[in-house]
């Protein structure tokens, strides 16, 4: 079984730098944290700790990491 760990800390942008040609970034507190682990068995299951954390967040992850054809395989039905 596999295991990562990743941590992202947010940022946003304050002027439009495609516009201007000049911008700047602001970090805000805002850091998400995953832990991703591989187990037998088929499907994925999501626990977040952070219940204001979208879970489109968490889906656009999946579909960028695991491809659509193993996504189509797995995929569970919804509840």
């Amino acid at each position: 079984m596999a295991k990562a760990k990743a941590t992202v800390h947010g940022a946003v942008s304050i002027v439009s730098a495609i516009a201007s040609k000049k911008g700047a970034t602001l970090g805000i507190s805002l850091k998400v944290e995953a832990i991703v682990e591989t187990t037998e068995g088929k499907g994925i299951i999501i626990q977040s700790e952070n219940k204001s954390l979208s879970s489109r967040l968490i889906n656009k992850t999946i579909e960028k990491i695991v491809s659509k054809k193993d996504l189509e395989k797995i995929k569970l039905p919804s509840l």
